[in-house]
């Protein structure tokens, strides 16, 4: 009898030790799966949503893209207009490479009233408040040139072999006309400059 009683205390011993070994085990793999995912290291499909209805808008490199040598580079986006999503991708030529300290940018771009691909959504009707900058010298500045909202830089992926980025603005693209390639050569780090660097591809939106 003491015998029976005695294996029962050890089974029970053991499935709690069975258990907590589990759970740690769980634990463990969930940690680093957040760190993964955080630090990027989860496959791309793994964070890409499909873009299911997006409009297309072929990359054309323009004649500046020389200066990197990128005028033979190719690209596609993929922008969705109402959720603002955007999947970009970016080819280098074989042979070529980024120049040191260099990396690429994507820019959502709207018309300004002075120029630019498409027409400029510059309007009052998002001023009842107050003007801009609170200032009508720099607002009307900022009206005449294009307006460039940035989706952040491409990062080169290997397995697809291109300079890629998925985006979601959580705002609606409608406004905008363009999507532009940038060469940074502050390389986008400490205090670099936000602006638009050094434009090598663009590609005007037809929604």
């Amino acid at each position: 009898m003491k015998n029976n009683s005695g294996k029962v205390v050890l089974n029970v011993v053991l499935s709690v030790i069975i258990v907590a070994v589990l759970l740690t085990l769980a634990g463990w793999l969930g940690y680093n799966a957040g760190l993964n995912a955080a630090e990027g290291l989860l496959p791309s499909s793994a964070q890409v949503e499909p873009i299911k209805n997006g409009t297309d808008v072929v990359l054309t490199p323009i004649s500046l893209a020389e200066n990197v040598g990128m005028q033979e580079a190719s690209g596609i986006a993929k922008i969705e207009k109402d959720s603002g999503r955007a999947l970009i991708d970016v080819v280098l030529p074989d042979g070529v490479a980024l120049p040191e300290n260099t990396v690429l940018e994507a820019w959502l771009i709207d018309a300004g009233l002075r120029g630019g691909l498409g027409v400029a959504s510059v309007s009052e009707n998002d001023q009842s408040y107050g003007t801009p900058f609170a200032n009508s010298e720099f607002s009307a500045s900022v009206d005449s040139a294009p307006f460039a909202h940035s989706l952040g830089m491409l990062m080169y992926d290997e397995t697809r072999a291109t300079y890629h980025l998925y985006v979601d603005i959580h705002n609606s693209a409608a406004p905008y006309d363009a999507v532009m390639i940038t060469a940074e050569s502050d390389t986008n780090a400490n205090n670099y400059d936000p602006r638009p660097g050094t434009p090598v591809m663009i590609g005007e939106i037809s929604f």
